[in-house]
């Protein structure tokens, strides 16, 4: 997969992630969750507006672009295990999503955007490349860590 590629998918799955918290957030009833994912839908618009500066920098014949906000975020290892945890995770939330059901489909979303950051580091040509795979792999992580403590403290382990 070429940057500009995994760059469009991780655009969509950014846009996609802030309008799911931001509408989990009015249907959620728990004001710890609402302000979690008030905080997770302002970290993807972020992640977006990230992403679409790279895209248009390799769009324009460029290269990846410093960003600054990421300069203190520790880049994962994209060879370690990706979560240790065996979760039944949701691809799609249903109508009648209950929040614990949620949780579940945020969790997967999680996942999904740290794989695919995880294969955007090793297929990136450049080292800079590399590098914003890495680190958005590792906001990813954090977001999933937080979700899953969310999860446990609200339902116990998952099942």
């Amino acid at each position: 997969m070429e940057d500009k590629e995994i760059l469009a998918r991780a655009l969509k799955l950014e846009r996609d992630g802030e309008a799911f918290y931001t509408d989990a957030a009015k249907k959620s009833a728990d004001p710890e969750t609402q302000r979690l994912y008030r905080t997770f839908a302002e970290d993807e618009k972020l992640h977006a507006r990230f992403i679409e500066q790279e895209y248009e920098s390799l769009k324009a014949g460029g290269g990846f672009v410093p960003i600054p906000e990421l300069d203190d975020v520790t880049p994962i290892d994209e060879d370690a295990p990706v979560f240790e945890v065996k979760v039944r995770l949701m691809e799609k939330l249903p109508e009648d999503a209950s929040e614990e059901d949620a949780l579940l489909f945020a969790l997967g979303a999680e996942v999904r955007s740290y794989e695919l950051y995880t294969q955007g580091a090793k297929a990136a040509k450049s080292e800079a490349g590399k590098m914003l795979h890495r680190k958005l792999a590792a906001v990813e992580r954090g977001h999933f860590d937080l979700l899953m403590m969310r999860y446990e403290s609200r339902f116990g382990y998952p099942r």
